[in-house]
């Protein structure tokens, strides 16, 4: 008598359908997710200069230096003032003479942040015309 094997059967998954639901779940987190858009600073930067805007020169009495040094202190013509020092007399000197220019200058060892939040008060205080520079 000739036994005839019985064909196993086998379990598996089947993979017709994987590229489907590969497409599916990438558009649906490519769908769902949130881009943030970085804002930066939002300041106006001037034009390109020309022949005759090149050189600008600014009366003594009406500029007054900022210096952040490495440590993150801060000082206004020499004098050293904390933050919350700063906005004040940056206001002062605002009410005193609205033509006034700051020039705000960071040491290249400072933080970032350092000079982002005197940038920052410097604005609520009211300065508009603000210079920005590293050592």
């Amino acid at each position: 008598m000739v036994r005839r094997k019985r064909k196993r059967l086998e379990a598996g998954i089947s993979s017709a359908s994987l590229g489907d639901m590969a497409f599916i779940m990438l558009f649906f987190f490519i769908s769902t997710t949130k881009f943030d858009v970085k804002k930066g600073l939002g300041i106006i930067l001037p034009g390109p200069s020309t022949a005759e805007t090149q050189r600008v020169r600014i009366q003594a009495d009406n500029l007054t230096r900022i210096l952040i040094n490495s440590d993150g202190k801060v000082a206004i013509n020499n004098e050293i003032v904390t933050l919350h020092e700063l906005e004040g007399r940056v206001r002062t000197i605002v009410r005193e003479n609205p033509e006034m220019v700051f020039t705000l200058r960071a040491d290249r060892q400072s933080k970032y942040v350092n000079m982002y939040e005197v940038f920052d008060r410097m604005l609520v205080a009211g300065a508009e015309r603000v210079n920005l520079s590293t050592n």
